[in-house]
């Protein structure tokens, strides 16, 4: 039966937490690592996590602590190997680029709540902070890129 909804959660949130941990690290294949290393947590503590329901909160925790961990065995941050939109799309690259300048709390409350479409609620706990603190974080996001981007 784990086995099963495993897989299920496997198929449902690798796209999700592929780009999260890929915003967060700025290398593809450092977070295609990561989201390897969650599943691989979940298959070896068989059972120990509840994934009945909505797991978002404990997936989004458990990558969201290894991009921690990459990071600081990591001490330089390797460029961002995203593909890079067409050249005639310059809002977009603009825009990646103000999203990837972003202090990285900011930068991390706004991929999961504008990108992810998570509440502040679930933010908070995947975070470890407070409702106040995400809502600041994600304006003071808000506020940068609007600042960044106006003509």
């Amino acid at each position: 039966m784990q086995g099963t909804v495993l897989a299920d959660t496997f198929t449902a949130w690798r796209h999700r937490l592929l780009r999260f941990c890929t915003q967060l690290l700025r290398n593809a294949h450092d977070a295609e690592e990561v989201v390897q290393d969650v599943f691989a947590t979940l298959v070896a503590r068989d059972g120990a996590f509840d994934l009945a329901g909505d797991p978002g909160v404990l997936l989004f925790r458990l990558a969201r602590n290894r991009c921690i961990d990459v990071r600081r065995k990591r001490a330089a941050v390797a460029s961002d190997s995203l593909d890079p939109p067409a050249r005639d799309d310059r809002p977009q690259l603009e825009l990646l680029e103000a999203i990837a300048a972003l202090p990285y709390a900011q930068r991390e409350v706004l991929l999961l709540t504008a990108v992810d479409g998570l509440g502040y609620r679930d933010v908070a706990a995947i975070l470890g902070r407070s409702l106040g603190t995400v809502a600041s974080e994600r304006a003071a996001a808000i506020l940068t890129l609007r600042r960044r981007l106006a003509p």
